[in-house]
């Protein structure tokens, strides 16, 4: 995951993270064209009327001069969780290939693919995303089985990297997290 376009709202005079982190919306207030600015122009929102408000990036080294309270570092520890449950989402939706088929790893797929190995049929035409494959019972169980351990991986690694999240003190701790 690349946290390198996400942004923090911050107090500057009081040095404090006041939102959770995300990317930068294309209008806030009356700016239009937020993510069309230099970090420089983020950074302090004076000369936009907002007086001790600015949007520092995760990365910046100044992002280190600012607290956070308990509170926001948990809505942050939260929001990083979410956006690596979406990334596993999506990345466990990508269609597998097994002998020259690729195939859906929906939740469909994976009930008829549970259904056909658990029957008694010796060869199963199967519609994948690039025409009909006829499959044996054994391939049926081994596309079933690559898609199962290919999800669980997924899962493994959601949750090692939720426990690596919920170690974290600050919100550089937060972006030094390798998802």
């Amino acid at each position: 995951m690349n946290l390198n376009d996400f942004y923090v709202l911050v107090d500057i005079e009081n040095k404090e993270i006041i939102d959770k982190f995300q990317k930068l919306p294309k209008n806030w207030k009356n700016i239009a064209g937020l993510p069309g600015l230099s970090n420089e122009k983020l950074e302090d929102l004076k000369w936009a009327g907002h007086h001790n408000l600015g949007w520092i990036s995760l990365f910046s080294s100044k992002i280190k001069d600012f607290k956070m309270s308990t509170e926001n570092l948990e809505l942050n520890k939260n929001t990083l969780k979410d956006l690596i449950t979406e990334q596993r989402k999506e990345n466990q939706d990508i269609p597998i290939e097994y002998k020259g088929a690729k195939i859906k790893t929906d939740l469909k797929t994976r009930y008829s693919l549970f259904l056909i190995k658990n029957s008694e049929k010796q060869k199963i035409n199967f519609k994948c995303i690039n025409g009909y494959f006829t499959f044996t019972h054994k391939e049926i169980v081994d596309v079933y089985n690559l898609i199962e351990d290919k999800i669980e991986k997924y899962f493994d690694d959601e949750m090692r990297i939720y426990r690596k999240i919920d170690e974290c003190q600050s919100i550089v701790d937060l972006t030094k997290i390798n998802t």
